[in-house]
């Protein structure tokens, strides 16, 4: 019987496995499987370690973290294959490069490292994307010719080829602003929300700036046509100015608005906007249709077209004003810090779509508590700390000289209610504030009186004036400190809302020690005195809770025992 050496078996299918087709493997053989086409690779001249704008690929890190599988380029781009070997080639390899099973080129001179480049060969120049299964085939001879070749790998790689003059749907682009905002043709996001009445009118509610690219990125001419189509609320103009990458005002009419709109594009395109009366939100797809007559989505658009407001409510973040004058809250319209308005007003009309440009005054019902410096502004989306963008808006109010601590009074938010017919209704939402003065007493408190090893804490830090009412929002609280290591972080330095200052109860950011026994937390008052504050709390032994259980159940077992003698005696069991 013949004995087959499993090690020969693993070796074969070990190396069967590898990213290529293996036909015998001699103990002199160079070439390690597996070999692959590496990121290396350059295509116009530039490695594809990673993907650009013109040049895309896709690896298989099941053979190796750089191996090349797919690549996306431009048309008639120069490409240099780097493939490369577990061992160094050798004088004597040959690399065949086929394109759809038709070998193309040979390579006989790859040198003797580990790593082997092909001469240049240029992409095809197809005039539609084509993708092409290129292969290039790798042989180990003992010679000059593919006949003697021991060892053979065949290493796939698909590359899709985008005409240079065609239209690039990855790198066109779409961008959507609100009226007449000016170029948006360097913008590299939409300028949103888009959030216009619904009032039917030759200003424009917005316009969709639409740059055609080919697969070189380069602006293109002549791509084909672009055609918008709205479904959902509002329309299109179809008289536009299609000639700058800025809007053309004035371009709606209720006699030229369109559902749809088609038209010859080039590289800058301006679609406007328009409203048609009605309210709800309205969705733009901007589809191109390239020169050989296909068809593709570039990018969908949504506007949200507002009747009259209808409704304002008024969200009271900051409600205790200061003593002896001051102002509560940022009224900012792009606030650029943590600061919170005093008061957050939502403007919304009878569907609740948020209504923007609107002028909300308020007045108050004490002017010896809060005087007239009632501020005002429309929220800006996008900013750095935007309370909701639109249809919200940033309120804040100032206290006279003559406030004093625990006097209250209610500030009434109106606007003219557009439905009545006499114009003299309000539309009114109602927030209650207080006054507060300067810092006397603090007080630091835990949530519990004891912890666990290492488990969340609440810390808590509660102010109140002399009068013993809470202090006004925005007086700065106090860093805390602990008298033993803590997990997380520390209470920072801050300000109080509502006269306290807490840690978070549902995102801790502070954690009880990991060692048992008493611990404190510390702070220095923000009062005159400069009073030290403090607050105690424990960690618990888990040894010593275990230790506790056993002794428990000891003694449970130890009366257990008592009593079965009991019963045995009774029963005269010996």
């Amino acid at each position: 019987m013949k004995t087959i050496s499993l090690k020969k078996v693993s070796a074969v299918a070990v190396a069967s496995l590898g990213f290529g087709l293996l036909s015998v493997v001699p103990a002199q053989a160079v070439i390690t499987l597996p070999v692959w086409v590496d990121t290396a690779t350059t295509v116009g001249g530039v490695a594809i370690t990673s993907d650009t704008s013109t040049v895309t690929r896709t690896l298989d890190t099941q053979v190796n973290a750089a191996a090349v599988k797919t690549i996306t380029a431009p048309a008639g781009a120069a490409i240099i294959f780097t493939v490369k070997s577990g061992a160094a080639f050798v004088t004597t390899n040959i690399i065949d490069m086929s394109i759809n099973g038709v070998i193309v080129q040979s390579d006989t001179t790859l040198g003797t490292a580990v790593t082997a480049v092909t001469t240049t060969r240029n992409l095809p120049s197809p005039t539609v994307t084509t993708t092409y299964n290129y292969v290039l085939t790798v042989y180990e001879t003992a010679g000059t010719t593919r006949a003697a070749a021991t060892l053979t790998a065949t290493i796939p790689v698909a590359i899709t080829v985008n005409p240079a003059s065609g239209y690039s749907n990855t790198l066109s682009q779409a961008y959507i602003v609100a009226g007449n905002a000016g170029t948006i043709a360097t913008s590299t996001t939409d300028l949103l929300p888009v959030n216009v009445t619904k009032t039917a009118a030759t200003t424009n509610a917005g316009s969709i700036l639409i740059n055609a690219f080919d697969a070189k990125n380069v602006a293109m001419t002549t791509p084909g046509t672009v055609t918008v189509s709205v479904s959902g609320a509002g329309a299109l103009s179809s008289t536009f100015t299609n000639t700058t990458d800025t809007p053309t005002a004035g371009q709606c009419s209720a006699t030229t608005n369109a559902r749809v709109v088609t038209f010859t594009a080039d590289a800058v395109n301006n679609v406007i906007i328009c409203a048609d009366g009605t309210a709800g939100v309205g969705t733009y797809k901007v589809e191109v249709t390239n020169s050989a007559g296909v068809t593709q989505t570039l990018a969908t658009k949504t506007v949200t077209f507002f009747g009259s407001v209808a409704k304002i409510v008024a969200d009271a973040k900051l409600t205790i004003g200061t003593a002896g004058g001051g102002t509560t809250g940022d009224a900012s319209a792009a606030r650029t810090t943590t600061a919170s308005p005093a008061v957050i007003v939502k403007a919304t009309d009878s569907a609740g779509n948020p209504v923007t440009g609107l002028t909300i005054s308020a007045v108050s019902s004490d002017l010896t508590v809060v005087n007239s410096a009632i501020t005002i502004n429309a929220d800006t989306a996008g900013s750095t700390y935007s309370s909701g963008g639109a249809g919200f808006y940033n309120a804040s109010f100032s206290t006279p000289s003559s406030a004093t601590s625990g006097k209250t009074a209610t500030l009434t938010f109106r606007i003219l209610d557009p439905s009545d017919v006499l114009g003299v209704a309000y539309l009114t939402s109602v927030v209650t504030v207080t006054i507060g003065g300067s810092v006397a007493t603090e007080v630091l408190s835990f949530d519990k009186t004891s912890y666990a090893p290492g488990e969340a804490m609440v810390v808590t830090v509660t102010a109140k004036d002399s009068s013993g009412n809470p202090v006004a929002d925005g007086t700065a609280s106090p860093a805390i400190t602990f008298s033993k290591a803590v997990g997380g972080s520390a209470p920072g330095a801050s300000t109080y809302v509502g006269g306290k200052k807490s840690t978070s109860a549902t995102a801790p950011t502070v954690f009880a020690p990991a060692v048992a026994g008493a611990f404190s937390a510390l702070a220095t008052s923000g009062n005159t005195a400069k009073s030290a504050i403090t607050a105690s709390s424990s960690v618990t032994d888990g040894n010593a809770a275990l230790l506790t259980q056993i002794d428990a159940l000891n003694a449970k077992i130890v009366a257990l025992n008592a009593l079965i003698a009991k019963i045995m005696k009774k029963l005269g069991v010996k």
